[in-house]
């Protein structure tokens, strides 16, 4: 790796990390504050939607630490990693869109005896929005990184 890329690597990953930490917190603060208006409202869905984003939160925050730690990867290798990152975050769209939308498919026995559609749907909201920003943060720093020299 010459400097040029260790310098454009090290750039993107200053800014992957900024990224993902605000969204750490816009998720901890917007998580905390859906779970209280859901509790004094009596709403499943607004608590079930603040306790997926606040539990996002806490995985993007190990996410974040650990990403963290260690030197700086070869460029072709994160932007790997970035591209499966989005892969997936496609995937995160697509199962909650599936599940706001049609919660009374998720069978009894994966849902619990108590849970309800509404709650169902929040969770399924909560995971499209973090599909959605995850797929953002991930896809830029990816175009950022320069495809390998052929």
């Amino acid at each position: 790796m010459d400097d040029g890329e260790i310098g454009q690597v090290a750039a993107v990953e200053r800014q992957l990390q900024r990224s993902l930490g605000a969204w750490v917190g816009v998720s901890a603060v917007g998580g905390t504050a859906a779970i209280a208006a859901g509790r004094s409202r009596k709403d499943p869905l607004l608590r079930a939607f603040g306790l997926q984003t606040l539990l996002w939160a806490a995985v993007d925050a190990g996410v974040l630490s650990a990403s963290t730690r260690g030197g700086t990867p070869p460029a072709g290798r994160l932007r790997t990693l970035l591209l499966a990152n989005t892969a997936a975050d496609v995937g995160y769209v697509g199962v909650g869109t599936a599940l706001a939308a049609r919660p009374d498919r998720v069978p009894r026995r994966l849902r619990g005896r108590r849970t309800s559609d509404a709650a169902l749907r929040g969770h399924g909201l909560a995971v499209v929005l973090q599909g959605l920003a995850l797929l953002v943060i991930d896809s830029t720093a990816a175009a950022r990184l320069r495809p390998p020299r052929s």
